[in-house]
């Protein structure tokens, strides 16, 4: 069977038993047209074997190893999902198991995070304005975009803080939509510091907001936009001369300022919804301060021996 036939007539399916979030599809589904579509569509999917994709990866991504990585990862999954629905011979050896050779990442720093003082002075920054609670939530908790965006006054306990993280928002093709959390473990409950409580209450009680009212909006009509909410922060921020990371990367800031507070790392972990180690690891960075205490440590051992 061709890949693209059995692309169009069996895969697509697949996005709706998968149970993916709304912009995880549309990101496979641009890939797929951009890349895997105008290349790999006639090719009879037995007949594709690591050298034709190594000759892919190394002629169409020169410069984009980015790209090359996620256009390989959609044609894996396709070539997989195909063996599983016996479209495949059971004679041919699986050519996603052997020698792919993706471009190299150059390596760009890091991902953009904030510092303990930094937060702080984007805290105090954002008092009054309208997207006020989004970052509250969003920097306190290490939420995902979708997540902070996603949030209802009802989901918050004013008395304790206790906080249930139960949805997320997406804007998608032009629409805004309502989703389930990114995983079943992403669904789970986490609380807000004594301080942030505090301002919380306050912003409720001035808006005069419902349990039903999503926290992003308010008297004014500012309506549940992930998108906009990101490049009016980055506005407000540039404006103000307030310090910014996109609001993606509240979680890395999170990650990073949880590790400096001496958290345990199991507790990060479900703080921030991850099912495995390894990948709230990814989130974890060792800047500066960090780097100077840990050999600190390693100095005083040293030393002292």
């Amino acid at each position: 069977m061709k890949l693209g036939t059995y692309h169009d007539e069996r895969y697509v399916l697949c996005y709706s038993s998968k149970d993916l979030s709304p912009t995880t599809v549309q990101g496979y589904e641009s890939s797929y047209w951009l890349h895997v579509e105008p290349y790999w569509a006639g090719w009879e999917m037995h007949e594709i074997r690591v050298v034709h994709i190594n000759t892919w990866l190394a002629t169409s991504f020169p410069d984009n190893p980015g790209g090359a990585e996620k256009a390989y990862k959609v044609l894996r999954q396709i070539l997989r999902s195909a063996m599983g629905d016996e479209c495949y011979p059971d004679d041919v050896v699986d050519p996603t198991t052997r020698g792919v050779r993706l471009p190299r990442k150059p390596w760009d720093g890091g991902s953009p995070r904030l510092k303990p003082k930094e937060v702080k002075r984007l805290l105090v920054g954002v008092k009054g304005w309208e997207y006020e609670p989004v970052v509250i939530c969003g920097l306190w908790l290490g939420l995902r975009r979708s997540e902070s965006c996603g949030l209802q006054w009802g989901d918050i306990d004013m008395r304790t803080g206790l906080l249930r993280i139960k949805r997320g928002v997406h804007y998608v093709k032009g629409e805004v939509v309502q989703t389930k959390t990114k995983t079943h473990r992403s669904m789970r409950l986490h609380m807000l510091p004594r301080v942030a409580v505090e301002r919380m209450r306050e912003i409720k009680r001035d808006r005069r907001a419902k349990p039903s009212d999503w926290i992003m909006g308010d008297e004014l009509g500012v309506d549940v936009h992930p998108d906009r909410y990101a490049r009016r922060l980055r506005a407000f921020c540039k404006k103000n001369g307030l310090p910014h990371v996109a609001p993606k990367y509240f979680r890395h800031t999170f990650r990073v300022n949880t590790r400096k507070a001496d958290i345990p790392e199991q507790d990060i972990q479900k703080m921030l919804g991850h099912k495995e180690f390894e990948t709230s690891f990814i989130y974890m960075e060792l800047d500066e301060d960090v780097l100077r205490e840990d050999q600190r440590a390693h100095e005083r051992l040293i030393l002292r021996a």
